[in-house]
């Protein structure tokens, strides 16, 4: 017998007595694996109503569970090292025991397995549901793994982010083109969304953005509104982010490469912090989500139960993440005096628009204050002053003078048009509320196609400009808009420092602001060129621009164009929204190779600038 050994492979648990053996095992998983979770989904999206048609299916997902099971005991068989494969397989080995457990009790149990959904269990479909349970948690348990080691390989960051808002548009669009996503038409017949319905509804909801084809509440069924919820939760968060929520809810320590790669998604600026500031990340999410969901509840208090929680949940999340869905068709159209909107929908977008450095600092700051919480393990503070970062300085300060212009300068341009109605708390509250949407939220209750001109210039402006560096929001970020007018400032007094708050801001982080700046107006002027070429109304230019720079920003307002608009104009905005959450610059240093250190230098001559 052939009892050679050879080194550990990935996630094979250590030293195998059959390398190669184990190696094709680990092939055949991955196999069993997708042909598991794809014949789930199938089964699942192909039914609207009932759960145990397509019965094949789910004998397909069994039998995948058993082949991994039984890969998994063959391995562990064969492995030299039980402790170190304990260690590197103990989720999956969880998971196939968890699975062999139910199982048993499912045959036992039998005749006494309650209903669901009104509809009565036998002991063939109940194991099909239990397979396929298990798949799907074994298949989040593998993604979050695969994730961790890409993260802990060192691979660029850029590239990283690229990556996984790719993969995720299209997996969002692949589960949107699932008849069960799609609601029943009139006559109760099932109904697929095509192929760009679904790319675009998937791109806006991973891109944060909120721009929309097709009614979000009436088009998709619950399910693909769940979808939709899931693909704007992981795309405001990021997929690396969730990745590691996942490790750490394991308890599994993050490797120092890791811990970089997240810093550097994060927006971090130490090594050491990135962890506190990801579970930061996590708290300051669930607190203010589950806030937000009970302070929206009373907007649709005439609802079921159910429903109402699913409303409130979703437009929490949706405006924490200032992602811009809502299941009204309407919107919050008509609404804005209600506190609800002008107050609690409002503060979820702004604190979700602050970025998560900057609140990470604020919470820190506040405890550092407080003496006897300065040993809470979760912060890990010092006894010394924890003082408000530069970035968070910036970001505070242009949010709320953002907020106040364009609050005030909405409500004046607004009331000075022939078009403008409504008490004065309306308009105010309306003004208010737009001030706040505009930075990358995308609710509205006013209709935007009927703004005056000059306010729609206006509120371009404020989505180009965006939220802050490091949220759930898009633009240029409220960072490089301030560095670049203290740029000119400074060129204006003749300084040769650019200089803020009594700190000095360096050269190259000068040019990167500029750099981010014009990268952006080329993506907003070559978005809109197109969108003007494609559907040749010239009458419509104003709207066009409102629209690419909506998309650029993921903010996801709109004049009412959107539908209307023909398919090329609509993948035109699929890639300008995608370029808007990733970042154009992000975007270049992805698609570029690093570069190489310059030893020598040019001699130095002067160019007139006009």
């Amino acid at each position: 017998m052939n009892t050679q050994t050879g080194p550990p492979t990935p996630f094979s648990g250590g030293i195998t007595l059959f390398p190669e053996r184990t190696a094709r095992l680990l092939r055949l998983e991955i196999l069993l694996q997708v042909v598991g979770v794809v014949a789930a989904v199938v089964r699942h999206g192909l039914t609207p109503r009932t759960s145990d048609a397509h019965i094949e299916l789910g004998v397909v997902v069994f039998l995948a569970m058993g082949g991994m099971t039984a890969s998994m005991a063959l391995r562990h068989h064969w492995s030299l090292a039980t402790p170190t494969f304990f260690r590197a397989q103990g989720g999956l080995i969880g998971l196939s025991l968890l699975w062999c457990a139910g199982l048993v009790g499912i045959l036992i149990v039998g005749s006494q397995i309650p209903s669901w959904s009104g509809q009565t269990l036998t002991r063939g479909l109940a194991l099909v549901r239990w397979s396929e349970l298990l798949v799907v948690l074994r298949a989040l348990f593998c993604a979050v793994r695969v994730t961790r080691r890409v993260a802990a390989v060192g691979a660029s960051p850029p590239l990283l982010l690229v990556g996984s808002f790719l993969v995720l548009i299209v997996i969002g669009t692949m589960l949107l083109m699932l008849p069960r996503s799609r609601a029943l038409n009139a006559d109760g017949q099932v109904q697929t969304a095509p192929w760009s319905v679904a790319l675009f509804t998937a791109t806006s909801s991973s891109c944060v953005t909120g721009l929309t084809v097709e009614p979000t509440g009436s088009y998709w069924s619950r399910t693909g509104q769940t979808i939709i919820l899931c693909l704007f939760q992981m795309g405001g968060l990021g997929i690396m982010t969730c990745g590691a929520f996942f490790a750490l809810a394991a308890g599994r320590q993050m490797e120092i490469r890791e811990t970089a790669t997240l810093r550097d998604l994060l927006e971090s600026d130490a090594l050491s912090s990135a962890r506190q500031l990801l579970v930061a990340v996590l708290l300051f999410t669930l607190a203010a989500e589950t806030i937000g969901a009970v302070l929206l509840s009373g907007l649709w208090s005439d609802l079921p139960a159910s429903d109402r929680v699913f409303y409130s949940v979703f437009h929490s999340v949706s405006g924490f993440c200032n992602a811009g869905f809502t299941l009204d068709n309407d919107g919050f159209l008509g609404q804005g005096t209600r506190w609800q909107v002008w107050g609690a929908l409002s503060g979820l977008i702004i604190t979700g628009g602050l970025g998560f450095a900057v609140l990470y600092n604020l919470a820190i700051m506040a405890v550092s204050r407080l003496r006897h919480l300065q040993r809470t393990p979760l912060f890990n503070l010092g006894r010394g002053h924890v003082r408000l970062t530069l970035a968070s300085k910036l970001s505070l300060v242009v949010c709320a003078w953002l907020l106040l212009v364009g609050a005030v300068g909405i409500f004046l341009l607004e009331s000075a048009s022939d078009t403008s109605g409504g008490s004065l708390s309306t308009r105010t509250a309306d003004a208010w509320f737009q001030s706040v949407t505009f930075r990358t939220a995308g609710f509205h209750t006013v209709e935007h196609g009927q703004m005056h001109p000059a306010t729609k210039l206006f509120a371009i402006l404020l989505m180009f400009i965006g939220a802050a560096p490091g949220s759930t929001g898009g633009g240029i970020k409220t960072a490089c808009f301030a560095l670049s007018i203290l740029a000119i400032v400074s060129i204006l007094r003749g300084h040769e420092r650019v200089e803020c708050f009594g700190r000095a801001i360096t050269t190259d982080q000068i040019n990167r602001a500029l750099t981010i700046v014009a990268t952006g107006m080329v993506v907003v002027v070559s978005s809109t060129l197109l969108l003007v070429l494609f559907e040749s109304q010239a009458d419509l230019f104003l709207n066009h621009l409102f629209e690419a720079t909506s998309a650029f920003a993921t903010v996801g307002v709109s004049t009412g164009i959107t539908a209307e608009l023909s398919q090329p104009s609509q993948l035109v905005l699929v890639v300008t929204m995608l370029v808007g959450r990733i970042g154009p610059l992000t975007l270049l240093l992805a698609l570029t190779r690093r570069a190489t250190p310059v030893r020598y230098a040019y001699p130095v001559e002067r160019v007139p600038l006009g």
